[in-house]
């Protein structure tokens, strides 16, 4: 669990413990240098702040190799960096873990650790053979304060529904507490258990089970025990900002306190069943700010009313792929609610979905989809971690799983000559040098889509990939991909983009994400106009784009750190086409759902709102100079099709296709269980009436060990682009002997021609209205006349049949 805490150990003697509790406090106090500084000036002795990424596998020749996830190997070093998620091993530093920190700091026996900041006093110097730290003296984590005095004349005769209470805060916080009762439910590591009153009360507001910290607890499961300690709200693992986002759990530190063994091997108590039991909340996670302590109505309170607890679910159904160790389950299928063809339900603006809740494994190999269900209960404890309320279990202890067969959709639009089909596609940080992702993409474009005409493609890294080496170019992994894909027998797509500048677009660092285009030049051609730069803007003059492609207001603030949009003008059959592709900013940052502050505040969307209203304002130029522009609008946007960015997107341009579709089929994504949009195709109000868009889920249910080639799904739209639609047969007026005239209506700006049998008797061009007025010869009596309308794409009407009548007849 991620503890902001220092870590004291019982030496021998008096003036050895002394010291073992200064120092940790003294390396916070002391100035301390980043990873970054330490690597840079690796010498000297120095107290180094950062965060535990991994643990540190071999190394030599000036390099070292380094293990991410549990298991790790043992305890003697732990690898640290300044950012939480490095992966970049010139910017980690590893470090030598001593034997009297190994129980508190060592990876083999505290895996959870990893993620949290800490601070390490030691010497600076050459470890694994590149720049480390070795033989630390202090080792702390970060926003430690000193441990609490032995507890003493603490509360008493205390049971731990007393110490949770009805909400989210112990009455008993900062308190010290004798002599809790529980049976150990749940060992977590090293420092870490959980226990639980096996003889509870009536009241289920309040929970029965707790945390407890304590180094070297040497408890074990069925053991009876009684803690002695302060109790605590405590933040455990979490992203960096979790200290202002997330719930604390309540804990008793006994760090400084006492655990007594009363007896072993007990019965553990009889666990909570969810869906049986109790009820989660289906559709309110809170809607009083915390001012009501409403477990039956509000989600968020309802899993606190549990928080330590045993709990079990029957044949839980997977709603999601498992993904660090978390796997997403509901009890069952409610009433009233909208589930994918897979099971999963779906995120609304109204509903987000409470009672679906999160398995948090011991195993991240752990393999299972959306739709799979587990033969059986599944039992584990409900705790808190990244932003969310989770059942600790592990692997081992779990049922079979009953698996749904994995479909392999395809899209359900049927490509046609005259119709132009158009896909969006987040392919997730794709490089050349993954051939075995780059085949999966390349297969899903043929066989899941069709071989769109144009592809949108999201999320392509430089050619160095995650190398943060100054190359931003992306041609060989378009070369790569379109040669794959005629490998597998699709067309030859050919491919643009614009480089971004260095580091000035988001996305993983070194990476130099950007957005771009595969294009058939089979059937559409990329018209000519000169290629654009990374920070000069396009524009749409007489008709046509400045630049092919071009960048939309790229130096705009509202970018930075973001990918900028990217137009490119095509033409299909004789017409112009213009899409957009886009990948707006992340929703990282934002309040969780199940966190502090209530209710979340969305801090990412006002840029993600900036930047639809530039891209709206361009379409809108695009419209006021050429009313019959033909536009699409697609990317991934980082939000719902019911959010405010989408609604300013859209303005009175633009129709969102996604919300065309039935709810059940709104989703392109999977995050924690809930199935949602982040990706749209949006067309211009012209291309609204006849488009189709089919969205193809073979990803975002499934894990990449069922073949899943992204970790979103794609969107094909057909469009008609190209008018196929005849107009009306012409409204003729009467047409009297001697007239030379002939006159009516039809679409406008069709041509309208008259014939008498084979002989073309005259052609006229129907004005704004739709009149027209065709030069014929003089007519006779009784003379039969055809008159049709063509359109502009060649689309001939019906025949008017018109008889010539005598003078005033009518």
């Amino acid at each position: 669990m991620e503890r902001l805490r220092k870590q004291l150990f019982a030496i021998t003697t008096m003036f050895v413990m002394l010291i073992s509790m200064i120092l940790p406090y003294r390396a916070q106090a002391a100035e301390t240098i980043t990873v970054s500084q330490a690597i840079a000036n690796n010498s000297g002795t120095a107290t180094v702040a950062g965060y535990i990424v991994g643990y540190t596998t071999s190394g030599g020749g000036g390099k070292a190799t380094y293990d991410f996830e549990a298991p790790f190997k043992d305890d003697t070093n732990f690898a640290i960096a300044d950012s939480p998620t490095e992966k970049d091993a010139t910017k980690i530093l590893p470090v030598q873990i001593p034997a009297s920190f190994r129980p508190t700091f060592g990876l083999l026996t505290n895996p959870s650790i990893v993620g949290k900041k800490v601070f390490v006093t030691g010497s600076l110097e050459t470890y694994f053979s590149v720049p480390g730290l070795k033989s630390p003296t202090a080792i702390s984590f970060d926003g430690t304060t000193p441990p609490p005095d032995e507890p003493g004349n603490g509360e008493t005769g205390l049971k731990i529904r007393d110490i949770q209470g009805q909400s989210h805060t112990s009455p008993y916080k900062d308190k010290n507490v004798v002599d809790v009762p529980g049976i150990v439910t749940y060992v977590v590591d090293g420092s870490n258990f959980y226990m639980q009153d096996p003889n509870p009360d009536n009241n289920s507001n309040t929970s029965e089970g707790l945390l407890v910290y304590k180094p070297s607890h040497g408890v074990a499961v069925g053991d009876s025990v009684t803690v002695s300690g302060l109790v605590k709200e405590w933040v455990l693992d979490g992203y960096e900002e979790k200290l202002q986002t997330d719930l604390a759990m309540t804990e008793i530190n006994a760090q400084s306190g006492k655990i007594t063994k009363v007896s072993s091997g007990n019965k553990l108590p009889a666990p909570i069943v969810i869906g049986k039991d109790v009820m989660p909340p289906a559709s309110v996670i809170d809607n009083d700010q915390f001012g009501t302590f409403d477990p039956a109505e509000d989600g968020i309170d309802f899993y606190e009313s549990l928080e330590g607890m045993l709990v079990s679910i029957e044949n839980p159904i997977v709603t999601g792929p498992q993904k660090y160790g978390e796997v997403p389950v509901i009890t069952g299928k409610m009433d009233g609610k909208e589930y994918t063809k897979e099971g999963t339900p779906l995120l609304t603006h109204e509903n987000q979905n409470p009672e679906k809740m999160l398995l948090q494994l011991d195993d991240r190999s752990f393999v299972t989809k959306a739709g799979d269900t587990f033969d059986g209960t599944v039992t584990g404890v409900v705790s808190y971690s990244f932003s969310n309320f989770k059942i600790l279990t592990k692997a081992t202890d779990l049922p079979n799983i009953i698996e749904r067969p994995r479909t392999n959709e395809i899209t359900t639009i049927q490509k046609e000559e005259d119709k132009l089909t158009i896909a969006g596609y987040n392919i997730e940080n794709f490089v050349a040098t993954d051939t075995a992702k780059r085949d999966k993409l390349a297969k899903s474009m043929i066989e899941n889509l069709g071989s769109p005409d144009i592809i949108g493609l999201i999320e392509v890294l430089d050619e160095s990939g995650e190398t943060n080496d100054g190359v931003v170019k992306a041609d060989a992994n378009y070369k790569a991909l379109s040669d794959a894909i005629k490998d597998f027998g699709g067309p030859a797509y050919a491919w643009t983009d614009i480089a971004p500048v260095d580091g000035k677009d988001g996305g993983l660092p070194g990476g130099n994400i950007r957005v771009g285009y595969l294009y058939n030049p089979e059937r559409v051609t990329l018209n000519k106009a000169p290629k654009g730069e990374a920070t000069t803007a396009v524009a749409y003059e007489n008709g046509y784009l400045t630049l092919n492609p071009g960048r939309i207001d790229p130096t705009n603030v509202a970018f930075n750190s973001s990918r900028k949009p990217l137009a490119a003008e095509f033409n299909f059959q004789g017409e112009e086409v213009i899409v957009i592709n886009n990948h707006f900013n992340s929703k990282g940052g934002e309040d969780p759902l199940f966190g502090k502050n209530q209710p979340p505040h969305l801090e990412s969307e006002a840029q993600r709102v900036q930047i639809a209203k530039i891209v709206n304002n361009f379409v809108s130029d695009i419209k006021e100079k050429n009313g019959d522009a033909n536009i699409v609008v697609l990317g991934d946007l980082n939000d719902f099709e019911f959010s405010a960015p989408l609604a300013a997107l859209k303005g009175d341009d633009l129709t969102n296709l996604v919300e065309t579709l039935p709810a059940s089929e709104r989703y392109t994504y999977n995050y924690q269980g809930n199935a949602q949009v982040l990706d749209h195709i949006l067309v211009s109000n012209n291309l609204a009436k006849a488009a189709k868009l089919d969205i193809v889920n073979f990803n975002s249910p499934y894990m990449k060990e069922h073949g899943r080639a992204s970790d979103h799904d794609a969107l094909v739209a057909q469009l008609e682009v190209v008018d196929v639609t005849a107009p009306d047969a012409p409204q003729v007026n009467p047409v009297i002997h001697n007239d030379t005239i002939i006159t009516g209506t039809t679409e406008a700006g069709a041509s309208v021609k008259v014939m008498m049998g084979k002989v073309e008797l005259g052609t006229a061009t129907a004005d704004t209205n739709g009149k027209f007025k065709v030069s014929v010869p003089k007519q006779k009596h009784k003379n039969i006349l055809t008159v049709t309308a063509s359109d502009a794409s060649g689309n001939i009407s019906e025949e008017t049949v018109v008889d010539v009548l005598k003078k005033n007849e009518k």
